[in-house]
Parts: structure tokens; C-alpha cells; sequence
């Protein structure tokens, strides 16, 4: 059992650094492709500017009519709430005083009657 365990002391002793070297050359390997991979990401980055800048000018070309858009949506939200206001105010008052603009009706159209009447005769 101690003469395998020293051959096999004597195995890893001359295995470690060839291994070790092995490891040493696949992670220039590696670094290499991470070293590719990031130049061809700064390259489609630097294609990719003219056409951030085109997009850009673009969306500040558009922004003035949003603008506008925007500022007449919200006149037309003031108005129609203050037009939804003034309906409910005379709604309110018309339930409120409808006698009263039912005798004022009634007035009016037997005046008319009478004026008729006396143009008539």
C-alpha cells in the first residue's frame, strides 16, 4: 500500500505541471474569445451611434407637435369639465325650481294665447 501511494506521489509530482499548463494555455484561450468579444461589441456600439443620433433628431422633430397635442387635450379636458359643471348647476337648479319655471311657461304661452287673440279680433 505505501508503494502505491509513493508511485503515485511520484506520478503527481510530474503530472501537476503539465496540467497546470494545460489550464494556463485554455485560459489564453478563453481570454482571447472574451478579448474578440468585447472589440466586436465596441464596434457595433460605434455603427450603432449615427443611428442613436438619426433617432434622436428624429424624436426631437416630434416632440413640438406632442406638445401641441398635449396642450389641447388638456383645453378640451377643462372645457368639458367646465361645460359638465355648468349642465349639472342648471340641472340642479331646474329640479329645484320647476314649479316655479312651470308657472313662468304657463305665463308665457297664455300671454301669447291672448295676444293672438286680440290680433285676431
Amino acid at each position: 500500500m505505501d508503494a502505491l501511494l509513493l508511485a503515485l506521489q511520484d506520478v503527481c509530482r510530474q503530472l501537476l505541471p503539465i496540467i497546470g499548463a494545460v489550464v494556463l494555455i485554455f485560459l489564453c484561450i478563453l481570454l482571447k474569445k472574451v478579448w474578440k468579444l468585447i472589440d466586436s461589441l465596441t464596434d457595433t456600439v460605434r455603427k450603432l451611434d449615427p443611428t442613436l443620433r438619426l433617432v434622436d433628431k428624429s424624436i426631437e422633430k416630434v416632440q413640438a407637435p406632442l406638445d401641441t397635442v398635449v396642450r389641447y387635450s388638456k383645453s378640451m379636458d377643462n372645457m368639458h369639465g367646465k361645460t359638465s359643471e355648468a349642465l349639472g348647476k342648471a340641472a340642479e337648479f331646474a329640479s329645484e325650481n320647476v314649479d316655479q319655471i312651470k308657472s313662468f311657461v304657463q305665463d308665457k304661452i297664455a300671454g301669447k294665447s291672448e295676444e293672438v287673440k286680440e290680433e285676431e279680433a
